[in-house]
């Protein structure tokens, strides 16, 4: 079998994830340009595949070339235009370049969803402080502001007054490029607002694969509730919809894949529930975060895996998910302000209780974490339980038992909050 190309960013999947999918079946390179977190990584990258350092694209091409790869893959949103580039240099099968702009870019993704009939969302582009007041009056505000490449929720903001975005949009513009890449440019969307899906959240995404332009469909991922402004406090399979709407969300997401004109890979679409029905947030053609894992639980498929032989030519099938088996991660965001960590306690309380089978750190006490809008989480809580009322009184125990102790420079004393009430800060 020949070798696979894995681009390698941060993202979805992590040295260890890509080389547990892959080790035992597949040799693979890594391809990764040079920033600090590829940096931090190396080491753990090179113990598992040799490293094709992507500092200029024409010799990167030549010595990846002189593998005589077989496909190419990635896991990391922030990767992906390279990721096509490479592969269109190479001849291998991947994104088209007309595919990857529009995954890569939410105003062209929004217009070609638009175009194909397929969402409605209001939208327009914001190049500069210029382009704000013609954007308000056509989108309107409420209204959610973000990067036009980006991921994790990086620089994404929710706008009421017209006065504060626009400084915001001046801001974010002055600092340089406000997503990945180089990339300047802003979005305005219309804020879509959910129905009542308390105590979960109002949103779900939709995983499916593609093989050949042929769409299958994987699961319908469930959310819990986003905190400010816009950051993931975990996921869970399957999604509480009834079987009507889990039909009406994989064909909405079908409808976006095929429209975007993405033929092969994962997909990880987001859709908003609202009163009038699913809307579109956005389709990513990748991996979506967190979701390998609970495949791994769910279906005992790795999708990092599935994805690699996809690339490689290889057919490949997903099990259905089982009934009566409902897997979660359960994540604590980063507060929003600068500050350390001094202290996390309840641990093994939450250990304890019924159908958590994990409590995993990503955050040690005594680190300093740089604030910001993205999520960047603390640690995660797996587990599992039998269905969605069973997985609520499990939130509330979590959530009401887990205590973390931060330290904010310029104020008094420590802080500590619930896992509970860690999204106000």
């Amino acid at each position: 079998m020949k070798p696979l190309i894995v681009v390698y960013d941060f993202g979805a999947a992590q040295p260890g994830d890509i080389a547990v999918g892959l080790g035992d079946w597949a040799t693979w390179v890594f391809a990764a340009e040079r920033n600090e977190h590829t940096r931090r990584m190396a080491p753990l990258l090179e113990q598992f595949a040799p490293v094709v350092w992507i500092d200029s694209l024409d010799d990167a091409v030549r010595e990846l070339g002189g593998h005589h790869p077989g496909g190419i893959v990635t896991f990391s949103e922030k990767a992906l235009r390279l990721t096509g580039e490479l592969a269109d240099r190479l001849g291998l099968v991947q994104h088209s370049p007309a595919t990857t702009a529009l995954l890569t870019d939410k105003w062209k993704q929004r217009g070609a969803l638009r175009a194909a009939g397929v969402d409605s969302v209001r939208f327009r582009r914001v190049d500069s402080v210029h382009d704000w007041a013609d954007a308000v009056a056509h989108v309107g505000l409420p209204a959610v502001l973000k990067p036009a490449f980006g991921g994790a929720s990086r620089n994404t903001f929710f706008v009421s007054d017209e006065a504060d975005g626009r400084s915001l949009v001046g801001r974010l513009l002055a600092d340089g490029a406000p997503g990945y890449g180089s990339d300047r440019s802003l979005v305005l969307e219309e804020y879509l607002v959910g129905r009542d899906c308390a105590p979960f959240g109002d949103y779900v995404s939709i995983e499916q694969l593609v093989q050949g332009g042929e769409i299958t469909d994987i699961a319908v991922t469930g959310k819990f509730p986003m905190v400010p402004p816009f950051r993931e406090t975990g996921r869970f399979w399957p999604a509480p919809l009834d079987p009507e709407e889990t039909a009406r969300v994989f064909t909405l997401a079908r409808r976006a894949v095929a429209a975007l004109g993405i033929t092969t890979g994962l997909t990880h679409t987001e859709v908003k529930l609202t009163p009038a029905g699913p809307r579109f947030i956005e389709v990513n053609g990748r991996l979506g975060g967190g979701i390998n894992e609970l495949a791994g639980r769910a279906v005992g498929r790795n999708l990092i895996e599935l994805a690699g032989r996809v690339a490689l030519g290889e057919r490949v099938t997903v099990p259905a998910l089982p009934a009566g088996r409902l897997v979660y991660q359960i994540t604590h965001p980063a507060p929003r302000e600068a500050c350390e960590l001094l202290d996390v306690t309840g641990v093994d309380e939450i250990r304890a209780l019924p159908g958590v089978t994990l409590h995993r750190p990503y955050t040690r006490p005594g680190a300093r974490l740089p604030g910001g809008v993205q999520t960047q989480d603390l640690d995660v809580v797996i587990g599992e339980t039998t269905g969605p009322e069973e997985l609520a009184v499990v939130v509330k125990e979590v959530e009401s038992r887990l205590r973390f102790t931060f330290a904010f420079p310029g104020r008094p004393g420590p802080q500590t909050v619930t896992g509970a009430e860690l999204g106000r800060l």
